[in-house]
């Protein structure tokens, strides 16, 4: 038999005797469309794409008849093929999802108040104890403070058949009735499915609709149910992607012409009217003869909604005028509810949308140091809420206008009818990159540089346009836009429907990329609410790649710092021959330098005998034993910080040696030793060495007037003090120059904070904050200076103590001490009036020197005289320091009178 030969009934007797060919045939060619037609027919609501398989058992079964299912269908990173056990990390992350989709429900089935309290306290208590066992990193707790607290009131709606016999027996009560079912719901689908529900009891019809406008003020509002039931007067079909919803074009049929118009239709022959269209008939054989559609509207008395009622039971002749009035009674509370309903809508929009953008703060905190997770994280949200089929970022080429350096698209399972596989639009062409971790951990993200930005289409240089431009591009219709190119898509496989392109901009306003979304998963173009949330997307976006390009050089220049204190190491380090060669010298008596006299002379020893007297305080006091501190290791260090004093006049190693031996004879020769732990007197006696490490012969004032690089780096206080400490630091964590290597980590940390407070104890300013609780405490008559407070205000006057000791030295020390310090200060004050153009400090100004004397006076009284008196009073071994002070300030008093003296016979002889 020819295939010309066959007619419909061979056809059908064949399949009835060969059924199992038949069902293997329906399975491998049946396509959603006949699926849906089938279902239609047979009184079954349609399905979608996004519909999740159901499992017999895990946390992925999910139920299409309950608004409030945890289930998001259409979660964008969903994939209902993929199948997974009920692992305990997978019903944390199950749960999370079901905690965020549940905010907003507001129904819940029909069962008895018992059944209801119980199941609710079963289900509160399960749901604690899942949330509890969530990770508790900072995803989970963002999501715990940024999930909404907001609890609306549930009223379970009554079965049908129990509001029809409720009808029967009492109108009133039963009017009262569906007006509280709706009063409540704050779901549109729900509360559409219950005022469908509501209406065909109400007005004994067969069956029902409600259409909701949508669009409202803009150029094109439309009429859109999102429950599909036997209705008339429309030709569109429940669409097989997206959420199923159906739209009525404004003013089309009889549902756009009520809701265009405001007017009732109510028709007794339905197909009699030129607007009527029988589509929906002819699917499902279903007859429309009696049609009620009256206008919802809300307080304002504007058009919000269209109900439909069909089929009259029982009544050939139609609805009836009392028909028509009970619905619009009813209609009047309807319109309340869904106008509450569209208010919530909004709310919850809004509320998701600030959710996803906070989350997306989090993300650029959470993630700072690579440009492609950041891209890949703020995709994925712009993706998920959305709800778009494909996402992509474009970085711009800096060496080019209108070229991409780097293409970032996030692949999805393509919703286009037919083709649901995920596929891979493009790969990574290096094999390294194709192999990297971040590559096997998101399978989706597709990356591609300039190299092969040839085979990468965008729909013909839109995103390039709107990278020149910078201005936002929103195509409704890719395919019927002249700027997009058809054969684009040809070439990825990808069915481009609607596009929304903005620039990325960075924090100078620049365009520096673009971001792209495309096709929104429920088949319609995208909106000002979704080109309001992409443009947050793309600031957020900006900011990211902001960020992480000043990680980038933040980062280089930590490199560059490396290598530079590398150098500085090597440069500032002394050689192996300098550290043999004092090695081996024969290290003399302190006596025989006099090192343990508060008289010794600060001019007596060379420089090298300096380094060798350096060594005999450490052995003397104990420290080489004590911390078994390495002799080669302590020559080498002390070699190396005299190294790293600069030659400036005053604040140069022999100063630093100087004070070294001050605090060595006080340790010696005073009591406050008693007072002070063997590791706290290591510290100030390496504080001493390493005091003034690298000064340039300027103050601290002069460093904030000039804005230096040390006033920038360390701020306005103590600014060359923290420089000491950091390069003495510095010297320490050079190799082979830890003399405090010997300490664990604990006592390490210490002795550094001990060497920090007695470098920075050096700082004038710092020195007179504490003198007068120091002054307080010998006053009062204090012994015990055991405790933490008083330790270490005794070590800060200690540090200033040796620190200024040279006012307390025989006059000829003094004077020539004074005359270096000096020397150091007019330098200081010849650069503030030759290159900062201003008037320096009388103490600094070259032209006053003969005023040398009377700013003695002044120092020794303001600072040097009560710090040594105090002492004296404390300790009586140090009252050889104050009387030192006293004769040389009367030696500076003599000079100070011949000053005067010599001005006066000026004045007379003038």
């Amino acid at each position: 038999m020819s295939m010309t030969q066959l007619s419909q009934p061979v056809v059908e007797d064949w399949f009835e005797s060969n059924k199992d060919a038949f069902i293997d045939i329906f399975l491998k060619k049946a396509d959603l469309s006949i699926v849906n037609k089938w279902l239609l027919i047979h009184g079954y609501s349609p399905v979608s794409e996004q519909t999740p398989y159901q499992t017999k058992r895990g946390s992925l079964s999910t139920d299409n008849s309950t608004p409030s299912s945890p289930n998001d269908k259409n979660d964008v990173f969903f994939d209902s093929r993929h199948h997974r056990t009920n692992s305990k990390k997978y019903l944390r992350q199950d749960f999370a999802k079901s905690k965020r989709k549940n905010i907003f429900r507001t129904c819940e089935p029909t069962m008895c108040s018992a059944e209801a309290t119980t199941e609710s306290r079963r289900n509160s208590l399960k749901e604690m104890r899942m949330f509890r066992s969530l990770p508790p990193n900072s995803v989970n707790m963002l999501s715990i403070l940024i999930q909404s607290r907001v609890r609306l009131p549930r009223y379970p709606s009554k079965d049908i058949d129990i509001k029809k016999d409720l009808r029967m027996n009492n109108e009133r009560e039963f009017f009262q009735e569906i007006v509280k079912d709706i009063s409540n719901d704050l779901d549109l689908r729900s509360l559409s499915q219950k005022i469908v529900a509501n209406i065909s009891v109400l007005v004994d019809g067969d069956a029902g609709s409600v259409f909701v406008v949508e669009g409202r003020g803009t150029a094109k509002p439309s009429l859109v149910s999102k429950l599909f039931d036997v209705h008339s007067g429309t030709h569109i079909l429940p669409t097989s992607v997206g959420d199923g919803s159906i739209t009525v074009p404004w003013g089309k049929g009889i549902i756009g012409h009520v809701a265009e118009t405001g007017d009732t239709v109510s028709l007794t022959d339905a197909s009699l009217d030129p607007r009527y269209n029988d589509d929906v008939d002819k699917i499902t054989g279903y007859r429309t003869d009696t049609l009620l559609c009256m206008p919802i509207h809300n307080a304002d008395d504007e058009v919000v909604a269209v109900a439909q009622v069909i089929n009259k039971a029982g009544a050939q002749e139609g609805f009836s005028k009392e028909d028509e009035k009970l619905l619009g009674t009813y209609l009047t509370f309807c319109g309340i509810a869904i106008h509450n309903a569209q208010i919530f809508e909004a709310y919850s929009k809004e509320y998701e949308r600030n959710k996803a953008l906070l989350e997306v703060v989090h993300d650029l905190f959470e993630e700072q140091t690579s440009v492609e997770n950041v891209i890949l994280k703020i995709m994925q949200r712009a993706q998920s809420l959305l709800k778009c089929e494909r996402c992509s970022v474009l970085l711009r080429d800096g060496s080019s206008e209108t070229s991409f350096k780097k293409v970032f698209d996030l692949a999805y399972p393509l919703r286009n009818g037919q083709n649901c596989q995920r596929r891979r639009l493009l790969t990574p062409t290096s094999p390294d990159l194709r192999n990297s971790s971040f590559f096997r951990s998101n399978p989706a993200f597709v990356f591609t540089s300039s190299d092969n930005m040839s085979n990468y289409q965008l729909g013909n240089k839109i995103a390039e346009l709107v990278l020149v431009t910078g201005e936002t591009i929103n195509i409704a219709d890719a395919h019927q836009d002249s700027r997009f190119d058809p054969n684009s898509d040809g070439e990825s496989g990808f069915h481009t429907r609607s596009i929304l392109c903005k620039p990325i901009r960075n924090r100078d306003n620049q365009t520096i990329g673009v971001a792209q979304v495309m096709n929104r998963i429920d088949g319609h173009s995208f909106d000002d609410h979704d080109d309001q949330l992409f443009e947050a997307f793309t600031i957020f976006c900006g900011l990211g790649i902001n960020n992480c390009l000043l990680y980038e050089e933040i980062a280089v220049a930590s490199a560059k710092q490396m290598v530079a204190l590398e150098v500085l190491s090597y440069h500032g380090t002394v050689t192996a021959e300098d550290v043999v060669k004092l090695k081996s010298r024969k290290v003399a008596d302190a006596d025989d330098w006099k090192l343990d006299s508060f008289n010794f002379n600060d001019f007596s020893l060379t420089s090298d005998d300096m380094l060798l007297a350096a060594v005999r305080i450490f052995k003397d006091l104990g420290f080489k034993r004590t911390f078994r501190i390495d002799t080669e290791m302590l020559c080498r260090w002390i070699l190396t910080v005299r190294k790293n004093y600069r030659n400036v006049a005053y604040h140069n190693w022999r100063h630093a040696f100087n004070v070294c031996q001050f605090m060595f004879a006080t340790l010696k020769m005073s009591g406050v030793r008693r007072h002070i732990s063997d590791k706290e007197s290591l510290a100030l006696v390496v504080a001493c060495l390493c005091h003034d490490l690298d000064h340039r012969g300027t103050n601290n004032a002069f460093q904030q007037k000039t804005s230096s690089a040390l006033a920038q780096l360390y701020g306005t206080k103590a600014t060359l003090e923290h420089h000491h400490f950091n390069h003495a630091v510095m010297i320490l964590n050079s190799e082979s120059h830890n003399i405090f290597g010997n300490f664990n980590s604990e006592e390490y940390s210490e002795v550094i904070n001990l060497l920090k407070d007695a470098i920075l104890a050096t700082d004038l300013s710092r020195h007179i904050q504490v003198r007068d609780k120091f002054f307080a405490m010998v006053d009062s008559g204090m012994k015990n200076w055991d405790d933490r407070e008083s330790r270490d205000i005794l070590r800060s006057i200690l540090m200033t103590t040796c620190d200024v000791a040279a006012i307390t030295k025989p006059w000829e020390i003094q004077r020539k001490v004074a005359d270096l310090v000096m020397t150091e200060f007019f330098d200081q004050g010849d650069k503030e009036r030759n290159e900062l153009k201003i008037q320096p400090q009388a103490c600094m100004d070259r032209e006053k020197q003969d005023e040398l004397p009377k700013l003695q006076l002044g120092w020794i009284d303001g600072i040097c005289l009560p710090l040594y008196k105090a002492l004296s009073n404390l300790d009586a071994s140090f009252k050889p320091l104050f009387d030192g002070v006293l004769k040389n300030r009367s030696c500076w008093e003599v000079l100070d009178a011949e000053r005067l003296a010599k001005d006066a016979a000026m004045h007379t002889e003038v």
